[in-house]
């Protein structure tokens, strides 16, 4: 896949929570997004974000992948203890989806265990999964504004339609 950037005038649009939010704390919307999760009949549920992967591990779930960067929208260091074999270090910068992210979720999407490492920015890495997963996935990140996002990939792959509003790099 090639690099592709979030133009500024397009953020807004990618700050609206897709499809299924969910306003709760943890564990209760951990326990929730299982729940549709089940719903849906996912089998694989990756996780994008620091606090998100830390609370579905504080629950007993290990996701099937998940991408972070050790810090929250506050910059402050999150620690994560991880349940993951394989560490994989990839650079992806705010607004972007490099190539080497690309590659990096494609590897962890075949790769069960597999926690990205992002130096840079893992947000719009939520969409390279969705557009890379299979149909039985989930995709779960947190808003910025304190929810939790779940994603059917099956049941909502044209939001895989976002992606063109990015542009090449």
């Amino acid at each position: 896949m090639r690099c592709l950037k979030l133009p500024e005038e397009r953020r807004e649009l990618f700050a609206f929570p897709y499809p299924i939010t969910i306003w709760r704390d943890p564990p209760r919307s951990v326990e929730l997004a299982l729940a549709v999760a089940g719903d849906f009949g996912v089998k694989k549920i990756y996780t994008v974000g620091d606090v998100v992967t830390a609370n579905f591990l504080a629950a007993g779930v290990v996701p099937n992948a998940a991408a972070i960067d050790l810090k929250t929208r506050r910059r402050e260091y999150v620690e994560i203890t991880t349940r993951f074999p394989h560490v994989l270090k990839v650079r992806n910068s705010p607004g972007y989806i490099t190539e080497e992210a690309w590659r990096a979720v494609q590897t962890a999407v075949n790769n069960d265990g597999t926690l990205l490492l992002v130096e840079g920015e893992e947000d719009m890495l939520s969409l390279a999964f969705i557009a890379l997963a299979s149909d039985d996935s989930a995709v779960v990140y947190g808003h910025y504004k304190g929810a939790l996002v779940i994603i059917p990939v099956g049941a909502y792959r044209e939001i895989k339609s976002l992606l063109k509003f990015l542009k090449e790099c």
